[in-house]
């Protein structure tokens, strides 16, 4: 799914795409002094209505739901995107009126090395979202993800045009992702194109003010096989329009480019009653270690449940990203995606 963030186009966002990672802010540091409201009175009625006809005391459950407010409130990171690219607000609001630049990124890739705690479409109303007694005392995981996405994902109507998905991590603070989540980059109407069309000043100012070029994000990206667009204004209209522009680093060497060892040990050729020729196994081997985030294999083998629920034979493999990390990153490939990769593979 194509999901946008609008920015400003200072040296500090260039630093970000550099470094491949998003900031997801704490609720209280976004624009909207109303993020994260939530009505808790029916909540707190039932539990007063509870002391009243019981003599059993009531605090630990109270206490249950305040430290689950607590959490909600207090240790929630939001990256907010957008859907659209050819919003004039959000151009004007979060891109410096267009002096900054729109990136485009692939949703479910975004959430591949680092994972979402959740990530939904915002809803937009007249009054802040209740909570309900009936979600909380489930205690489980999805009424905890329930909570969060009525709390975290509802606002007033008037930001209704920012037509907003919200990705949710457990914490706030800066969050690594694959390069390749990284689809486009829009620029806007009065982005200078090169350094030479900067203020004089720029060079002075904070990294969080100080403005860069067309031509310094493309030399950041290079290698990254990233599309590029100019935005402009459509004749006799008050709507956008795009087209692609030619990247200033269209012959630069692939960016983590790296073929790294691989234990063909771990590879199970078992195949489970479907149809696989072992020549599929290798081929995702060669796959895996051109990945640039691979580190260390664990498994390569036919995903039974996978298979069974796709109605083909699917190859899974999970790898490590890092030494001593052991969050395992998962793939899975039918038979024709493991052919048309490897064909891309320049063996």
């Amino acid at each position: 799914m194509k999901v946008y963030k609008y920015r400003y186009g200072s040296k500090r966002d260039l630093d970000s795409l550099k470094q491949d990672y998003f900031y997801a802010p704490h609720p209280s540091k976004l624009n909207d002094p109303c993020e994260n409201l939530f009505d808790t009175m029916s909540v707190e009625q039932i539990l007063a209505g509870l002391v009243s006809i019981s003599s059993a005391s009531t605090k630990g459950l109270s206490d249950s739901f305040s430290s689950l407010f607590e959490r909600v409130r207090e240790n929630v990171g939001i990256y907010s995107l957008s859907k659209t690219v050819l919003d004039e607000l959000l151009w004007a609001y979060y891109a410096d009126s267009h002096a900054g630049f729109c990136i485009e990124y692939d949703l479910e890739k975004l959430g591949e090395l680092t994972k979402f705690s959740s990530s939904f479409d915002v809803v937009y109303q007249d009054s802040i979202p209740k909570i309900q007694f009936d979600m909380l005392v489930r205690g489980d995981t999805e009424s905890v993800l329930e909570t969060l996405k009525l709390t975290s994902g509802t606002k007033s109507k008037r930001w209704q045009h920012e037509n907003e998905i919200r990705v949710l991590m457990d914490n706030f603070g800066k969050v690594e992702y694959d390069f390749r989540a990284v689809k486009a980059i829009y620029f806007g109407l009065n982005m200078p194109k090169t350094q030479q069309g900067l203020h004089k000043e720029n060079k002075d100012l904070p990294d969080y003010l100080s403005k860069v070029s067309q031509e310094q994000v493309m030399e950041i990206l290079k290698g990254r096989n990233i599309k590029y667009y100019q935005m402009a204004l459509k004749s006799n209209s008050y709507e956008f329009e795009y087209t692609e522009i030619e990247d200033l680093f269209i012959d630069s060497d692939k960016y983590k480019a790296s073929v790294k060892p691989l234990d063909k040990s771990c590879i199970d050729y078992s195949r489970y009653s479907w149809k696989v020729e072992s020549s599929y196994f290798d081929k995702v081997a060669e796959i895996i270690r051109s990945e640039p985030y691979f580190y260390e294999i664990n498994s390569i083998h036919v995903s039974k449940e996978q298979s069974n629920l796709r109605n083909e034979p699917i190859i899974f493999a999970g790898f490590f990203k890092a030494k001593n990390d052991w969050s395992q990153i998962k793939r899975y490939f039918s038979l024709a995606e493991i052919d048309q990769i490897y064909n891309q593979l320049d063996i």
